[in-house]
């Protein structure tokens, strides 16, 4: 199973998104995003779990998920 990674417009967007998400109960994480053809660089915010429910809270509060990524990576 991939890691389920929300990718931002930037860093700023990526440390409030996993700080509102923490204050909401979730486990959250900012990560750079390798640089690649299709998502170009930059952050995201890793949710172990609940992705789906983050992915609402995010929205809800104005910050913006570019695309959601299920990326090979550590657990």
């Amino acid at each position: 199973m991939g890691k389920p990674f929300l990718l931002v417009s930037s860093v700023t967007y990526a440390m409030k998104g996993r700080d509102l998400l923490s204050s909401r109960g979730f486990r959250a994480f900012v990560e750079r995003i390798p640089r690649t053809g299709d998502t170009g660089c930059g952050y995201g915010i890793y949710v172990p779990r609940g992705t789906e429910e983050a992915l609402r809270v995010l929205e809800e509060n104005g910050i913006r998920v570019v695309k959601r990524l299920d990326r090979e990576g550590r657990p």
